[in-house]
């Protein structure tokens, strides 16, 4: 009995000196971490492939929040053939290149419906705009984007103002002229672009609460 009431003091210790959230900061700004690694994961090519996206959340009520996300991604991508000459595997990198450019601005309104300002559980409705820019061999070509989606997450707010958020949502995103979606396997806010629809499946952020 009395080691369960010791470990439990400690529990009780370490949430109010690092887990302990300040309801009463105003605004937060927060990025997406994982989007500057996607390089990372793709073909060792020599290719470029970045994203980054920054928000902003302000407190309006204990129950309301406004955020404007702006991200961004770039693509700098070259062909490679690949092909066996008996049992001696080759590849080479062709002379087709593709670089494609991508900006959206997101401003989603945020509902907390237990009221608890800045952090907790949320649901998020927004409108996108933004702008794709595809350059190759074939075209060179500007897409307008524009679009909506929910968002629904949860997001803490430490003792000493760093935030930590996840969450996840779908959207649908439209572009004039068609076509926008073959050029891309990621969106610049972390979204996966899918023939009828956008799935974000792990919004991941870090970012700090004043």
């Amino acid at each position: 009995m009395k080691k369960s009431f010791f470990i439990l003091a400690i529990i009780l210790v370490i949430n109010q000196n690092i887990f302990s959230q300040d309801a009463e900061r105003k605004f937060t700004i927060q990025v997406s971490p994982m989007l500057w690694f996607i390089d990372i994961f793709s073909a060792d090519t020599g290719d470029i492939l970045f994203a980054m996206d920054l928000e902003g959340q302000l407190k309006l009520t204990n129950s309301t929040n406004l955020s404007l996300t702006l991200s961004f991604l770039l693509s700098d991508y070259t062909v490679i053939y690949e092909y066996y000459y008996g049992d001696i595997y080759y590849d080479y990198k062709d002379d087709y290149k593709e670089k494609i450019y991508q900006i959206s601005i997101k401003p989603m309104f945020v509902y907390r419906p237990f009221e608890t300002g800045l952090r907790g559980f949320y649901l998020g409705f927004y409108p996108n705009i933004g702008l794709l820019h595809v350059e190759n061999d074939y075209k060179n070509q500007f897409y307008a984007e524009f679009g909506f989606g929910i968002n629904v997450g949860y997001k803490w707010i430490f003792r000493n103002g760093f935030t930590m958020q996840l969450g996840g949502g779908i959207g649908k995103t439209f572009s004039i002229p068609e076509g926008s979606k073959r050029y891309i396997d990621i969106n610049s806010d972390g979204s996966i672009p899918l023939t009828h629809t956008d799935i974000h499946l792990l919004d991941f952020k870090l970012g700090y609460s004043f």
